[in-house]
């Protein structure tokens, strides 16, 4: 939460955090701010004190308007004599971060977080300013989300099980034509054609996909990132994981959701490898409140598994079957962001919003994955991607 980050900014022993960038390239950016756009931006806060954004021409007009920050920097004077000598302004940015640091820098020791920009960083250097690059400290404060982000999140979600259902249906609707191959409207049903289609309902819902989502077809889905080929065809009787995570095109929240489908009849090992995983998210969930560590809950997943008679990388590193990834991560602008369930010792905060997906993989059937997005509560998570059922056999 933003609220965390005077603490934070104490913990790193820095003075006065610095960054630029815009929101669509650097989601810190946008956080920092809630400045939506294009233009490059310079953020800057000293410790104690209310934030500002530097801007100029045109961008610091909507500045004023749109953002949340409320006290601004105005390096128009800067940028308009760089063009009046026609030099090229991204080769002079020392200028402008002379003004802004001359006017508004009170500390010792800047902090920049680790996508701050190499050359400015080395220009700050050369221009004598103690720099110190906190790699995590706004992914930190990014990690807590207020009640807003969890609404929106909320939103997101909405979105992506609705267009889930929505390919689902194209799935259920589909004929089992020979060698297993679906057919959808009398033609071969691909990974290609489920994508499109994806992106279409996606669209009307206000998102789009913020990476590649996941199709992933029978045996394929054993390497649990698999995109899925445009021409891979569909069939019956085999688990078919999508693994969908889209962005909001307005509000730049992200959801993560996974379904794992099976058209036709369903043999009793996929039957077995899907009750396994639907056990270990509900277990990991009544695991997941704040106060626990990290690896409470990936023990809790881990363990319930191997009473399904599945092996996990938590428990044997070797494991070549099984549960062979993490159980999760935090979302927020990201598909993975803070908190890391890597981080083991750890403990889950209120606020922490994450995506739990446990799976089961086996090299002669594929996969079978779960996975919906929590907000971390003092009592049990509260789910936030709901509408569409966890198992899916159509």
């Amino acid at each position: 939460m933003y609220e965390d980050l005077d603490p934070l900014m104490e913990k790193y022993g820095i003075d006065t955090l610095l960054t630029t960038g815009n929101s669509f390239e650097n989601p810190n950016i946008y956080w920092l701010t809630g400045f939506r756009s294009g233009d490059e931006i310079i953020y800057l806060k000293n410790k104690g004190d209310e934030p500002l954004v530097a801007a100029w021409l045109l961008a610091l007009e909507r500045v004023q308007k749109e953002s949340f920050i409320t006290k601004t920097h105005d390096a128009t004077d800067v940028i308009l004599k760089l063009l009046h000598e026609n030099k090229v302004i991204d080769d002079n940015m020392d200028r402008v971060y002379t003004s802004l640091l001359k006017e508004h820098f009170s500390g010792g020791t800047i902090g920049v977080p680790d996508d701050f920009p190499a050359s400015k960083l080395l220009m700050l250097q050369k221009m004598g300013y103690s720099v110190k690059v906190i790699q995590d400290l706004v992914l930190e404060a990014r990690a807590r989300k207020s009640q807003k982000e969890v609404k929106t999140i909320k939103k997101a979600g909405d979105a992506t099980t609705r267009a889930i259902a929505r390919v689902v249906e194209m799935v259920k609707n589909s004929k089992i034509g020979p060698n297993k191959k679906l057919l959808f409207k009398g033609a071969p049903l691909t990974v290609g054609m489920i994508k499109l289609a994806l992106e279409h309902f996606l669209l009307d819902e206000g998102a789009e996909s913020a990476e590649d989502a996941i199709i992933a077809v029978g045996t394929k889905a054993f390497d649990w990132h698999y995109l899925g080929g445009s021409g891979d065809r569909l069939k019956a009787g085999v688990p078919i994981i999508m693994d969908v995570f889209p962005r909001l095109k307005l509000e730049r929240y992200i959801a993560d959701v996974t379904r794992t489908v099976v058209k036709g009849p369903v043999s009793k090992r996929i039957e077995e490898m899907f009750n396994a995983v639907s056990a270990a998210a509900n277990a990991s969930v009544d695991a997941l409140t704040a106060g626990a560590t990290m690896d409470t809950v990936n023990l809790v997943c881990a363990n319930t598994l191997k009473r399904h008679g599945f092996d996990s990388k938590r428990l044997n590193p070797d494991a070549k079957d099984g549960m062979t990834h993490g159980l999760g991560h935090g979302i927020g602008l990201n598909v993975h962001e803070l908190p890391s369930m890597y981080r083991r010792e750890n403990l889950f905060l209120e606020g922490h919003v994450m995506a739990i997906e446990p799976g089961v993989y086996l090299k002669s059937i594929g996969g079978v994955r779960i996975e919906n997005d929590y907000v971390v509560t003092k009592g049990k998570a509260k789910q936030l991607t709901t509408g569409i059922n966890d198992i899916l056999f159509v």
